[in-house]
């Protein structure tokens, strides 16, 4: 299963009105040995998620106006604030996937030296980079709101949670 975050717009970051899904520990099987982002990554692609990376959060504000993103970390563990600034600050440690909606400001605030992450994007779009410095917020926020919803869950598949929470 998976919690919910809501995270309400707070301009120049459009967020979204779709929940970011939060799925603790739900890799944690999958994590162990050399192979451990592969693995992930192969989850990820079997359930639609593509164009895959292994890093880190940035530690500025910034978002996806072009499509929705997931992450899961492999190692580590780091605080990560979600919507912009003065916005909710969350835990996220070996094991976990946040699924993050289109337009929805992410920022790594502190990280163990281990941290690292993975990450991919539905049909394997390609990101653009915002850090909520758009001349026309307006047609960012158009943007973000046309991002179509993924086919399956990042983790899940066919009868994941984000059919449930972004129908």
């Amino acid at each position: 299963m998976a919690e919910t975050f809501y995270v309400e717009e707070n301009q120049p970051f459009p967020n979204n009105s779709l929940p970011v899904l939060y799925y603790p520990k739900r890799v944690t099987d999958l994590l162990g040995g050399s192979n451990s982002a592969k693995k992930v990554l192969a989850l990820f692609e079997q359930n639609g998620y593509s164009n895959g990376w292994v890093n880190g959060i940035f530690p500025y504000h910034h978002f996806h106006a072009t499509t929705h993103e997931v992450l899961a970390c492999i190692a580590g563990e780091a605080t990560v604030q979600l919507g912009g600034p003065d916005a909710e600050a969350y835990s996220f440690s070996k094991g976990d996937v946040l699924l993050l909606p289109a337009g929805v400001a992410h920022k790594r605030i502190n990280a163990n030296d281990e941290f690292q992450i993975v990450g991919a994007y539905p049909d394997g779009l390609e990101p653009d980079i915002q850090k909520g410095e758009a001349e026309n917020y307006e047609t960012i926020k158009q943007m973000v709101a046309s991002v179509a919803k993924p086919d399956k869950d990042p983790v899940e598949g066919e009868d994941g949670v984000v059919l449930k929470y972004w129908t």
